[in-house]
């Protein structure tokens, strides 16, 4: 079972996505902040982080700089999530996949599972 970190300020967006991810067989970590998801990726090691762009303090691009530069870390899939880009916009922010919260669970899954180099 791959385990995803969801680091979300938003505490329904990051609830909602783990409520569509445990049903397709996904553990959900949640962490409502940068500094609270950095903590969980170094303690649980999953196997991708859903990041949120937009937060207070720690945004996502901070987020990922420090993962990436931390050798326990830096090799962890992260897909950005956000409520700024509509789906369709959906593109690649640094090299790495962006999806927009208002994208369908399975849109999101398929996506995820692509990032992991899971059977579809």
């Amino acid at each position: 079972m791959a385990k995803i970190l969801i680091v979300d300020d938003e505490k329904e967006v990051a609830e909602s996505l783990a409520s569509m991810l445990r049903p397709a067989g996904f553990l959900a970590l949640l962490a409502n902040n940068g500094s609270d998801g950095l903590n969980l990726a170094k303690t649980e090691h999953p196997d991708l982080i859903l990041l949120d762009i937009n937060m207070p303090g720690m945004d996502g691009g901070d987020v990922a700089r420090v993962l990436s530069d931390n050798p326990k870390t830096k090799n962890i899939p992260i897909v950005y999530i956000s409520g700024m880009v509509t789906q369709g916009d959906e593109d690649k922010i640094h090299g790495r996949v962006l999806i927009s919260k208002a994208t369908p669970a399975g849109a999101i899954i398929k996506k995820i599972k692509n990032v992991l180099g899971m059977a579809l």
